[in-house]
C-alpha cells in the first residue's frame, strides 16, 4: 500500500502539477526499518495462594511461604525477584464457618533460561503456583536495535528522495526535518486468575521452555527539499 500511494504521488508529480515549473519540490515522506531477532530475557509469574478459616492466620501462612520463596530466588544470582499483588478475601459462598484466601504474587525474570527454569521447578516443589512462563525481548535489547535500525530508516527516504528529484531533474536533496516516529510497542503478556485451591503436593517435573521471535521496528517521518 505505501509503495502504490508512492507511485500515486509521483504520478501526480509527474502530470504537470503547478508546484513542478518550479525549482523545488517539498517532500513528506516516511521510511521504516525492521529486524526479526530471537527473544533474550525469560520471565516467570508465580504465586502463593493458601486458605485458612481465619484472616490472621492465613496472613502469617501467606508471609512465611513468601519469605521462604524469596530466600530460595536469593540464593540464585542470576534470577531476578519481585514480589507483586497481596490480597486477602473472605469465600462467602461456603455453608459451612468462614473459609478465608490469601495470594501474593512472585516475578522472576532473568537471561539465564536454565538458572530461571531450575528455580521455577524449586518453587513448584515448595507449592507455588506458576501463573505465566514465557520469553521476551528485554527492553534495553530492543533500545539497542532500534537504534541500529535508523540508518536503514534514513537511508531508505533518502532513496526514495533520488528516485523523485531524478524523475524531474532536480539534482539537489536535502533532507530538511526528520522525526522518529512511534515504534510499536512489545506485547504485554497476560496470564490467568486466580486458582482457588493448591493441588495436592506431588513430584513436579522442571518447566521447560522454548524463546520465540520478536520483530523491533522503527519509523522515520521527514521533510525532503529537492531543487536545482
Amino acid at each position: 500500500m505505501r509503495r502504490l500511494a508512492f507511485l500515486a504521488f509521483l504520478g501526480s508529480l509527474l502530470a504537470g502539477a503547478p508546484a513542478i515549473a518550479q525549482d523545488k519540490v517539498i517532500l513528506q515522506l516516511g521510511e521504516s526499518a525492521e529486524r526479526v531477532v530471537t527473544q533474550d530475557r525469560i520471565r516467570a509469574h508465580l504465586r502463593v495462594e493458601l486458605g485458612a478459616n481465619d484472616p490472621r492466620t492465613l496472613q502469617g501462612q501467606v508471609n512465611q511461604k513468601m519469605a521462604a520463596a524469596l530466600d530460595r530466588a536469593r540464593t540464585v544470582a542470576a534470577v531476578k525477584a519481585e514480589t507483586q499483588g497481596y490480597y486477602v478475601y473472605e469465600d462467602k459462598t461456603l455453608k459451612r464457618g468462614q473459609r478465608w484466601w490469601g495470594s501474593q504474587s512472585l516475578t522472576l525474570t532473568s537471561f539465564d533460561s536454565a538458572a530461571l527454569l531450575a528455580l521455577v521447578g524449586q518453587l513448584q516443589e515448595d507449592g507455588l503456583l506458576v501463573g505465566g512462563l514465557g520469553y521476551e525481548l528485554a527492553p534495553e535489547t530492543r533500545r539497542k536495535i532500534e537504534r541500529e535500525l535508523v540508518p536503514d530508516a534514513i537511508q531508505r527516504i533518502r532513496e526514495t528522495a533520488a528516485t523523485v528529484a531524478k524523475s524531474l531533474d532536480l539534482p539537489k536533496v536535502e533532507i530538511v526535518k526528520i522525526r522518529l516516529g512511534e515504534s510499536p510497542s512489545a506485547p504485554i503478556p497476560r496470564f490467568g486468575g486466580p486458582v482457588m485451591a493448591m493441588a495436592e503436593r506431588a513430584a513436579v517435573a522442571p518447566p521447560v521452555a522454548e524463546p520465540g521471535e520478536a520483530t523491533v521496528t522503527v519509523r522515520i517521518e521527514a521533510e525532503v527539499a529537492i531543487s536545482r
